[in-house]
This record gives C-alpha cells, sequence and structure tokens, in this order.
C-alpha cells in the first residue's frame, strides 16, 4: 500500500527459531502472505544482511531492509543522517551505517555487516551507503514503524537541503531526551501505531 518495495528487491523478516521466516524474494510485496513466508530466500543478498543483524543483535526480532527514495539519498551523503525533527528522536545516537561494498552475495560480507551493527550499540538502524538501509526492533511492528519514520526524517532532511535555507538543529540535550522519551513504554515504536496500521492496510501493510 505504501509503495516502499523495489519490485521484489527488499525484504522483511522475522526470527524464527534457529533462523527467520523472510519474504520470498521473487514476489511483490503487496502479493506476499503469510504463507509466502519461507525459512531462505531466494535472493542471498537477502539472506546475508538479514543473518547478519541476527547474529550481531539477538535481542532483535525482526528486521526490515529498504531502498526508499529519500533514505537512500541520505545514504549517499557525506554528512549522512542528521536527526532534525522529533520524529528523528528515535534514530538520536542509534544509526550505524556500512560502506557499500558491492552487491550483498558473498558470505564473507556477513562477519562485516555484523561489526557495523555492532559499532553502534542499541543502534535501530544501519545506514547502508549508497545502498539503502535496514531498521530492526524486537517486533515486526517495531521495526516496520521506525522505517516509516526513518523514510520521512530522510525526506525532511533532504527537503531542508533543497531549501537552501539555513537549517535550524535541535539542542544537543533536547534531542537527547527526547530520545529517551521515545522509548518509554507508551510511547516506543509500534505500540501506539501497530493496531491502526493493520486495520487500514491489512495484508497490503508494505
Amino acid at each position: 500500500a505504501l509503495g516502499w518495495d523495489m519490485l521484489v528487491w527488499n525484504h522483511v523478516s522475522a526470527r524464527f527459531g534457529g533462523g527467520c521466516l523472510i519474504t520470498p524474494g521473487n514476489m511483490l510485496w503487496g502479493q506476499v502472505r503469510a504463507s509466502d513466508l519461507v525459512i531462505s530466500s531466494n535472493n542471498i543478498t537477502a539472506d546475508i544482511i538479514h543473518a547478519a543483524v541476527y547474529a550481531a543483535r539477538p535481542d532483535i526480532g525482526a528486521i526490515i531492509h529498504l531502498h526508499t527514495p529519500y533514505a537512500t539519498a541520505v545514504s549517499c551523503l557525506e554528512m549522512g543522517f542528521v536527526p532534525y525533527t522529533q520524529d528523528g528522536a528515535y534514530f538520536h545516537g542509534r544509526v550505524a551505517t556500512y560502506e557499500w561494498d558491492g552487491v550483498s552475495d558473498d558470505a564473507n560480507e556477513q562477519p562485516l555487516l555484523e561489526a557495523a551493527v555492532k559499532s553502534v550499540p542499541g543502534c535501530n538502524t544501519l545506514l547502508m551507503h549508497n545502498h539503502g538501509f535496514c531498521c530492526f526492533g524486537p517486533t515486526v511492528a517495531a521495526a516496520w514503524v521506525l522505517a516509516y519514520y526513518f523514510e520521512r526524517c530522510c525526506e525532511v532532511q533532504m527537503k531542508l537541503l533543497q531549501s537552501g535555507a539555513k537549517v535550524k538543529t535541535p539542542k544537543l540535550d533536547v534531542m537527547t531526551k527526547a530520545a529517551e522519551t521515545s522509548y518509554l513504554p507508551d510511547f516506543a515504536p509500534g505500540v501506539c501505531e501497530w493496531k491502526a496500521i493493520v486495520e487500514e492496510y491489512g495484508a497490503s501493510v508494505l
């Protein structure tokens, strides 16, 4: 419904047993139903990226990997991601980065991806330069909602840069406090939003 997928090349997964359930890699997201989820994707790139995040972070229960336009644009900026807005508080101090090393089709890349995720303790996003990003959390709801806010924050960042105007950056202490508040039980990603999202979009939530 949101048009986030780039044909068949993006994936959502949830930890399952010793591995994960993942979108199959040969279907558009709007076509995918629960019965289509697989243990191993038809896309080796997806398997490598998702396996690396799960290996690096035992606390992670779900991952979404996207190439959405604004986040991909930010991934190409030397300045990287900058949280300018209230929504950005979810990502303050929680964005790890990874240098693009070509198409992720080599299992030897997995330890490098793991190291990138571990480089920022408690991160919820891996910004993959010149590529895209992953958001991850304890549940599918958390990962999905984080991805929504991350793309929105990147859209704001790109539009600010395009405006050419002087940008007002939030005070560090204010952003730090907002980041803490954003993860209180009543505000954590997905807690308030997920039920409404599913009711609105149903099986076409992606």
